[in-house]
């Protein structure tokens, strides 16, 4: 595979498993050294790591709780003890929570929202200083589908999802003329993810309109599909594409749209 990425940095968040794994793994496979940063699926986070340097790959993993600002500087430091540099930020930490508004309590609301967005405001804070010190870096939030279209019992889940949208395009026109790129990935249903712990089938009935057809392309996504959007927009090759959210759905909101 090509290193598109020789030389160059990258803290991944919720890279333990499902799509933060896969994208780190891409990143390394591209010649990434990646900081592999997980809270408490820490032996998840700890073999991602491990399969990145068996593959001939730089990696270290950061136990860390990425809603806590001291634990954002943490990370932030200790990839700079690592590598000595940091290019490239994935926010992709997150949670999920299905409930309805009359169960949604304050606790609830405040650590999905901590945990989705304010995170990558946390995390964007410690590390922009240090890629403007080398005048370039690329940083992307992986949001959802559910900031665009929703469904009843996911209040706090779209919110965090539509204010990472939100974060990305004014970081993007704030930072773009000083050599940083800020774009957003809207994954839909994607197998091993969020929806998929437990590594079970998922049932696009219990996200999806309830029709055979619910699906655009009759399967849900693969996280290395998502990966590999983030790769291209971590890139040079998306030199000019900022301020961007890229939908990997396999079309599913264009169908929810016409319902």
């Amino acid at each position: 595979m090509e290193h598109r990425f020789d030389s160059k940095v990258a803290i991944v968040t919720g890279s333990s498993s499902g799509i933060g794994k896969a994208i780190a793994l891409r990143l390394a496979q591209q010649g990434a050294a990646i900081c592999v940063v997980a809270d408490r699926n820490t032996q998840g986070g700890q073999a991602t790591a491990e399969e990145i340097r068996r593959n001939g790959g730089k990696s270290a993993f950061v136990q860390a709780d990425v809603s806590v600002q001291a634990d954002c500087e943490r990370i932030t430091a200790e990839a700079l003890d690592a590598f000595g540099r940091i290019d490239i930020l994935v926010n992709n930490a997150g949670i999920t929570r299905t409930t309805p508004l009359d169960r949604l309590s304050e606790e609830l609301w405040d650590q999905v929202l901590d945990t989705n967005l304010k995170s990558a405001y946390l995390m964007a804070r410690q590390v922009v200083p240090h890629m403007l010190a080398r005048g370039w870096g690329s940083i992307v939030n992986i949001g959802s589908v559910h900031a665009t279209r929703t469904m009843p019992g996911m209040a706090a889940y779209a919110a965090s999802k539509a204010g990472l949208c939100g974060l990305t395009r004014a970081l993007a026109c704030e930072l773009g003329s000083r050599g940083i790129r800020v774009n957003c990935v809207l994954p839909g249903t994607i197998d091993i993810s969020l929806h998929n712990r437990a590594n079970r089938p998922v049932d696009p009935a219990t996200w999806t309109p309830r029709a055979n057809n619910a699906q655009v392309m009759q399967r849900n996504g693969s996280p290395t599909e998502v990966a590999a959007a983030v790769s291209f927009l971590a890139s040079d090759e998306a030199s000019f594409t900022n301020g961007a959210t890229v939908t990997v759905d396999g079309g599913l909101t264009n169908l929810l749209r016409d319902r």
